[in-house]
């Protein structure tokens, strides 16, 4: 037979066990592959179990750190924490007879006053001598009172500032006999910040301070108006 003559075609049985030949080979071939892909989810699942732990572990330490940033933070907030009250005394240093409106600060931290009204009868008075006019003075009488502004003072831990003195001598004893018993009818409202701009409102008439996201603006101030602080909500 030549070279340019085909191959000589095998007979049928011939090409049937050559198909099975082959087919059997690929069989042989693909069963590691198939025992693979039969074994694939359990090593999966298998991995995720060795992770897991790692998992775990990670978010723990992420928690504990929050919650150390967060211990942290209130612990720098509490070293500052200011504690503003207001008080009325009748008595002075030494004794004598003085009428005083005080603004105290009984905290760990400095307290910035940023804001203040005083009310009488439900209404808000500017200042001590319109309150005294309303209260107490009789047509044109003499007011005689010594007065400290209060609003945008920084009151240290332990200090304390006279913002009304009156004394019978300055104001005459009707006067002063009259503004001693307005003490249950006045409200006095003060609205002071830490050093973090954290705010609270002591209320004459509350028992404890409210904490607040600023101080109000609509106020009627009593003493040197100030601009709201910022809106830390």
């Amino acid at each position: 037979m030549s070279a340019s003559e085909p191959p000589a075609e095998l007979p049928p049985d011939a090409q049937l066990a050559q198909l099975r030949e082959r087919l059997a080979k690929l069989e042989s071939n693909s069963g590691g592959l198939t025992r693979l892909l039969r074994y694939l989810p359990v090593l999966a699942i298998g991995n995720l179990l060795l992770a897991a732990p790692a998992m775990l572990i990670s978010a723990a330490v992420a928690y504990f750190a929050f919650e150390q940033a967060e211990a942290t933070k209130k612990m720098q907030i509490g070293s500052v924490w200011p504690n503003v009250a207001y008080d009325f005394s009748n008595i002075g240093d030494a004794g004598e007879r003085e009428i005083s409106m005080l603004v105290t600060n009984r905290g760990v931290g400095p307290a910035r006053i940023a804001a203040m009204q005083v009310s009488y009868g439900g209404k808000a008075y500017p200042d001590i001598r319109s309150l005294m006019k309303a209260c107490c003075v009789d047509g044109n009488g003499n007011i005689g009172v010594i007065v400290q502004n209060v609003n945008g003072e920084v009151i240290a831990p332990g200090d304390e500032i006279d913002f009304v003195q009156l004394t019978p001598a300055l104001s005459g004893e009707r006067t002063y006999e009259r503004f001693g018993k307005l003490r249950a009818d006045l409200r006095v409202r003060i609205c002071y910040c830490s050093v973090f701009e954290d705010c609270w409102i002591e209320d004459s008439r509350a028992s404890a301070a409210r904490p607040v996201a600023q101080c109000p603006a609509d106020w009627t101030q009593f003493g040197t108006p100030l601009e709201p602080t910022p809106d830390r909500s």
